[in-house]
């Protein structure tokens, strides 16, 4: 790599820096994104001693780095005289998780969205030329997608990071089929699959490898030897990083692929909605055809190359769910199509200076519209959500201990239930047996922390109370009734516009129709009330461009109303 292209480089990777790190606070002390404190709790738990998430349906394998993280955080804490005991380490996570949110962000959400810049650069100028590993690294700095996430405590990001690292050692084992790049491609695809199951397809793309680089061999016996080599190097990292699928494999596989949900979600729908949203039309139409394009050449390389991209979409269409986020492993992949359209082939395909120059700024050109997204919700990350602004309100105008009915458990105020409320919690914890002890102790952690605290008595309204109980945060139900809830005492009711129950649909009408708010927190520029025009990727904040442009802030449009 020549100077100019070093500072090129730099300057990209500090450009996807900084649209990481603005927002990277977002939500904070409460947490907005539905997953994010599963990944959390999950780690802490382990410093009770039991290293079982008990939890398979996501991975644990993000958890134990979280658990790593928080373990040497706890020791510079205890050191330093700072806090006393674990028991005191959670009681300060539960007054305020602040610290151990950015922990977790900086260290799987930030640290390999920045790295995958610098991997698909290093993939890309395997492959195709220098100006096009540059763009590929342009492209995976400002896109939509990979901006949002880095903000965020998931397995995504490490998914990519494994599955490029996993990318480049199979690349050089194509090049030089020796037992070190069969190692090193086994653990990071080993790795991979730890961090997300659906990256075991990229065995299949070793096995392509494996094939183009067969000829290069000296002996069968030895190719052999390396697929073999191959299988059992990355079982033992996928264990490595997931044991207790092995410790306690009975249960393990009760729950995959047993219980994971997965349903049809069509051909067109992650084309359309996740990559047209996530980083733009004209950008997943070309990149898609600089794809096709590497393929009609029938070059070995390019069927390698596309091998996990093609893999991984048909798993997205026939065992997947409807996110945006789970085709963050195919922009990479579509970045370089982009780059190989314009440099690999337009860009070489001439001579004219001009023209060059053109292809230049048409290539930047086309990358401006998920950069404007990526600045628009870096905005909105750096600003107060509804959710904040209603907790705010509740404390300064509601008496402490009302009673207040929320019409979901996510899209709600962030308001603290009363001791008494979480003792009643104990009669429930048994639900899951396996973690009745450490429900039990997090209980009586939760009542420690509550000190000084203002506390309200909160339902949570629902059409079918049987079916919570796993999640303490979700406890006590109460029926979608007005009747009831008055019976019950119930003197507030908090609403919000995403809703999907037509059930809780119902019971908004009902309760719109009879009082009028008393205070309201729109998200939206018009501060109109309706319905969000993105319903399917609601887990934190909007995907769609319509719905992003229209905000003026995050979180969903929040009435509260008082029952006379």
């Amino acid at each position: 790599m020549d100077k100019r292209s070093k500072l090129i480089l730099a300057a990209i990777m500090l450009l996807g820096a900084i649209l990481r790190v603005w927002g990277i606070g977002y939500g904070l002390p409460y947490q907005f994104h539905q997953d994010e404190p599963m990944f959390v709790n999950h780690a802490l738990a382990y410093g009770s001693g039991d290293l079982n998430p008990h939890y398979f349906i996501l991975p644990p394998f993000t958890s134990y780095i979280l658990f790593f993280f928080y373990a040497v955080y706890f020791l510079l804490l205890n050191l330093t005289g700072v806090i006393k005991g674990t028991d005191a380490f959670i009681v300060d996570f539960l007054r305020d998780p602040t610290p151990f949110y950015i922990i977790g962000r900086v260290a799987v959400g930030l640290i390999p969205s920045l790295a995958n810049i610098y991997l698909a650069y290093k993939l890309a100028s395997k492959f195709f030329s220098a100006k096009t590993a540059l763009f590929s690294a342009l492209f995976m700095a400002v896109t939509f997608l990979n901006v949002v996430n880095a903000h965020y405590i998931y397995a995504d990001n490490l998914l990519v990071f494994f599955t490029l690292l996993a990318y480049i050692a199979m690349a050089a084992y194509m090049e030089h089929p020796s037992k070190k790049a069969c190692v090193l491609a086994a653990i990071f695809t080993g790795l991979a699959v730890a961090a997300k199951y659906n990256a075991a397809m990229l065995a299949v793309s070793f096995l392509i490898a494996h094939m183009v680089s067969n000829n290069n061999t000296p002996a069968k016996k030895t190719s052999y030897l390396n697929l073999l080599l191959f299988i059992c190097v990355m079982m033992l990292f996928f264990v490595i990083g997931n044991p207790y699928s092995v410790l306690d494999w009975r249960f393990f596989l009760s729950s995959v692929p047993g219980r994971i949900y997965h349903t049809y979600t069509g051909w067109s729908h992650h084309i359309k909605y996740s990559l047209f949203e996530g980083m733009g039309c004209v950008s997943t139409v070309t990149g898609i055809a600089g794809l096709c394009g590497m393929f009609m050449k029938k070059n070995k390389n390019a069927i390698f190359f596309i091998s996990f991209p093609v893999l991984f979409y048909l798993h997205l269409v026939f065992m997947s769910q409807q996110f945006t986020r789970y085709v963050i492993a195919l922009v990479p992949f579509l970045a370089m199509g982009l780059g190989y359209i314009f440099f690999d082939w337009l860009y070489a395909k001439s001579r004219s200076r001009p023209f060059h120059t053109a292809l230049i700024l048409l290539s930047c050109m086309i990358a401006v519209p998920t950069a404007a997204k990526s600045i628009t919700a870096d905005a909105l990350f750096s600003r107060e959500d509804t959710r904040m602004a209603a907790t705010r309100w509740i404390e300064q105008n509601i008496p402490v201990s009302a009673k207040i009915a929320l019409d979901d458990g996510f899209f709600t105020p962030r308001i603290k239930q009363a001791v008494s409320q979480l003792k009643e919690k104990y009669s429930i914890i048994n639900r899951q047996p396996e973690l009745a002890g450490l429900k039990g102790r997090k209980l009586g952690l939760q009542i420690r922390a509550l000190q000084g605290e203002k506390t309200y008595n909160v339902y949570y309204i629902n059409s079918d109370n049987g079916e919570f109980g796993q999640f303490l945060s979700l406890w006590p139900p109460i029926k979608n009734d007005l009747g009831t809830l008055k019976q019950n005492g119930v003197e507030y009711v908090v609403i919000n516009n995403m809703a999907v129950s037509e059930d809780i649909r119902r019971f908004q009408k009902d309760v719109a129709a009879g009082y009028d708010p008393i205070a309201r927190f729109s998200p939206y520029k018009d501060e109109i009330f309706r319905r969000s025009y993105d319903e399917v990727d609601n887990t934190c904040i909007p995907i769609a461009g319509k719905e992003l442009f229209s905000r003026g802030r995050f979180g969903p449009y929040l009435m509260i109303y008082k029952i006379k």
